[in-house]
């Protein structure tokens, strides 16, 4: 019965690392949509429906993302007493979780700057669209209010009669 344990946990082991790995390439493909979006945001000629698509794709990565970390909590809870109580039996093990995590917090760290950036970036966009906005109504009001005011002079009657008749 030990043996299977062992080897339950041996797979549990594996697991965790695969878990680890996927999530790297997760963030990985993150932080390569979140340097597109910079560069969309960055760009002069910036298209509002290409940036949507991006947002979705990494709202679909981050989803994944979720669940990985779901799944690595549940496995984790599994073999933690393992790893406590047999450190020596899996140093290698270990420590490949140890550089994998590193890596993880490691990309982790460099997405939140980029993505602080990019709010950062998109306020200042979207301040300046407002703007352009609001100048526009205004624009757009006057105009109108002009040619009220001009259409009701000539529907009124000439001020000035003409005395040579």
């Amino acid at each position: 019965m030990e043996l299977e344990n062992q080897a339950a946990k041996q797979v549990y082991i594996k697991l965790l690392e695969d878990t680890l790995s996927k999530k790297a390439e997760v963030l990985k493909k993150l932080v390569e949509l979140t340097m597109l979006q910079e560069n969309m945001v960055s760009s002069d000629d910036f298209d509002e429906e290409d940036l949507l698509k991006t947002v979705t794709q990494k709202e679909e990565q981050i989803n994944i993302l979720t669940k990985l970390d779901d799944g690595f909590e549940q496995l984790f809870q599994s073999v933690k007493d393992e790893l406590n109580v047999n450190k020596e039996s899996y140093t290698h093990e270990i420590t490949t979780l140890k550089e994998l995590i590193a890596v993880i917090t490691d990309m982790s760290v460099s997405l939140q700057a980029m993505e602080k950036r990019n709010k950062a970036r998109m306020e200042v966009y979207f301040s300046t669209k407002r703007k352009e906005i609001r100048s526009s109504r205004i624009s757009s009001r006057t105009v109108a209010n002009y040619y009220k005011t001009m259409s009701k002079q000539q529907e009124s009657q000439s001020y000035f009669y003409d005395k040579k008749k």
